[in-house]
């Protein structure tokens, strides 16, 4: 029997790739599920990809923009993508990693050499330049678009989901948001080009924030950590999706197959390098407008391989 961690997207990822390959499988997630999360709620094509036993349903991305002091570039995406919230991504493969036969418990797992940790990051951070996440749905006229404005060390990404709606999702420095008693709203006022975006739609629901956020590998100690218990990247682009997804699907192949833990390691590493350089290029590049937006637009295109 192998015990998975956590019950978010990388443990069911986990769960699935296990139970196709016959075994038994037991999830322990303690709090209530599925839930709303601060997320970017795209699935990029690759992602899509790596889950071929679950029907997925939600509004088609087909174009991105970026948007840098005004300055706009849009593109047609290399592949179709999925706007999908994490409410509902985390339903449908629950659902699914049940039905094929997962044990589902409702208690906080224990860490163990042979589980699998799919846990969420454990942050330990100090006060000071600290980062946040936000979110919210949105309801009004959408688009087939993934659009990212950035604005400082920040950015707010805005793209359709399932049922008509609209996600809004940033990361914001923590003295910008105590600037404005974390109220979102008036954050984003301040953000003309962000404002013409959304301004027509109506909020459907209070603003969601998670942090303080930080980038770079978050690893467990022991057993096969995945997803953010192993690292937490950027999610430009749909990438901290599609990594959830990747690293849970090679943490189930790794336990059924029986690898050595450093080999494990040693896959996900190149597994996540293109999403961590792309995603650091990124950051470095916001002060250069036009170099952040071809690299953007080149790290859409960027995929994660599961080894064969």
């Amino acid at each position: 029997m192998t015990e998975i961690i956590g019950g978010s997207l990388a443990g069911v990822s986990a769960a699935i790739e296990l139970r196709q390959r016959g075994e038994a499988v037991r999830i322990y997630e303690k709090t209530k599920f599925p839930r709303h999360k601060v997320c970017g709620e795209f699935l990029d094509g690759a992602a899509v990809e790596m889950l071929p036993e679950v029907k997925l349903e939600g509004a088609a991305i087909v174009e991105s923009a970026l948007v840098w002091r005004g300055v706009e570039k849009r593109f047609r995406l290399p592949r179709k993508a999925l706007g999908i919230s994490r409410y509902r991504l985390d339903a449908v493969l629950k659902e699914k990693a049940m039905a094929m036969g997962a044990e589902w418990c409702e208690e906080m797992g224990k860490e163990h050499p042979g589980a699998i940790v799919a846990h969420g990051r454990k942050p330990v951070s100090t006060r000071g330049q600290r980062l946040f996440g936000y979110k919210a749905h949105f309801a009004g006229a959408t688009n087939e678009a993934v659009e990212l404005y950035f604005e400082g060390v920040g950015y707010t990404g805005v793209n359709p989901i399932e049922g008509g709606l609209t996600n809004v999702c940033g990361v914001a420095r923590e003295e910008d948001l105590k600037a404005v008693g974390f109220d979102v709203d008036r954050f984003l006022e301040r953000q003309p080009h962000v404002q013409r975006r959304i301004g027509g739609l109506q909020r459907q629901m209070d603003w969601l924030f998670t942090g303080p956020l930080f980038y770079g590998p978050t690893e467990a100690t022991v057993g096969y950590p995945c997803g953010d218990a192993l690292s937490f990247v950027d999610p430009f682009t749909g990438s901290g999706m599609m990594c959830a997804v990747a690293t849970g699907r090679l943490a189930g192949r790794a336990v059924a197959e029986g690898w050595e833990r450093e080999r494990y390691v040693e896959e996900c590493r190149s597994l996540l390098l293109p999403a961590f350089r792309w995603s650091s290029l990124l950051r470095r590049a916001l002060a250069w407008p036009g170099v952040a937006a071809r690299a953007g637009r080149v790290s859409v295109g960027k995929r994660a391989r599961l080894p064969a």
